[in-house]
């Protein structure tokens, strides 16, 4: 039958259904899985082993190249830092761990609090060495948090803001935990992924990121962030003050869209209003951030995206 026809029908629900603030709209084809199930799955050069639970499977399986612009960015700082080696916070089942070492052959340090995911995590990458996992909960203080858990199992959100039943959970800083890392100083690429979490490990990480200088990938996501009560750009200032001057941005899908510097504070504030979570076309954003001494790393990571979104349109 003609996708117009579906189209067509699907407009026509919507006109009656939208007053009551109900609509139809399209997503991503999801194959269904049983919540029990192991789904293999291949991600960059490499299958692991994804719970039925985590529709991480169905998104690979729909887009294989997914943050694919992580691997681009570890093999450009490698060319400039070739002992580097990466920290992956909100490591998950080891996805991105995956994208990293598809890429390149360095070190790896994955960090990742939920305990489905971290079982997998560690199953996952044992085809892998020079790599470790620990199992922690990071923030910008180290102590304890009265908060409460959602997503449990796939994508864990830590939601202190919350009222009704919550529970004590134990947080580290960044700061403290890296402390007890060897060559903690060759750790050139910080990427942190924790839904809405990741400006608060920022600021827990500023003891290490003013004497490392990292590259820093982080995911910005405006719904969960204002969930918790974070404002975001006061973290973009403050590393602007620590001589980041470079900012680019990816849309959730991994696909690039442009750059800026990080003086800019009204073109920021722009970004930061427009992608909102569900009221924007950009659900949120993946951010990467490069210090005054890297702007050589910038440039040619600038350059490689631009080339790589221009032969995806033309």
């Amino acid at each position: 039958m003609p996708l117009n026809f579906f189209h067509h029908v699907r407009n026509a629900v919507n006109w009656t259904l939208t007053p009551l603030g109900i609509a139809i709209e399209r997503t991503n084809k999801m194959k269904w899985r049983w919540k029990n199930s192991i789904v293999e799955t291949q991600v960059g050069r490499y299958t692991i082993q994804i719970p039925g639970i985590n529709p991480l499977s169905s998104y690979y399986l729909a887009m294989p190249t997914l943050a694919s612009q992580l691997g681009t960015l570890t093999s450009i700082v490698r060319g400039k830092y070739p002992s580097m080696g990466v920290v992956d916070v909100g490591a998950n089942v080891g996805d991105t761990a995956c994208i990293i070492k598809s890429a390149e052959e360095v070190p790896l340090l994955c960090i990742e609090g939920d305990d489905k995911s971290f079982s997998f995590l560690e199953k996952n990458m044992r085809q892998f060495q020079n790599t470790k996992v620990h199992k922690l909960f990071l923030s910008e203080k180290s102590g304890t948090l009265a908060a409460r858990f959602e997503k449990t199992g796939w994508n864990t959100t830590i939601n202190p803001s919350q009222t009704g039943a919550t529970e004590s959970i134990k947080v580290i800083s960044f700061d403290d935990f890296i402390q007890t890392q060897p060559d903690r100083d060759n750790y050139k690429l910080l990427k942190i992924d924790t839904e809405g979490f990741d400006c608060a490990i920022i600021r827990g990480s500023l003891g290490f990121i003013q004497q490392v200088r990292p590259v820093i990938f982080f995911e910005y996501n405006r719904e969960n962030m204002d969930a918790i009560g974070e404002p975001g750009l006061e973290t973009l200032a403050i590393l602007a003050e620590l001589g980041y001057s470079r900012i680019m941005f990816h849309d959730s899908r991994g696909r690039f869209i442009g750059s800026m510097t990080l003086a800019d504070r009204d073109g920021l504030k722009d970004w930061h209003d427009y992608v909102d979570g569900k009221k924007s076309e950009i659900y949120y954003l993946d951010i990467t951030v490069f210090h005054e001494q890297d702007t050589d790393i910038a440039m040619q990571y600038l350059e490689t995206e631009r080339t790589i979104r221009r032969s995806t349109t033309e």
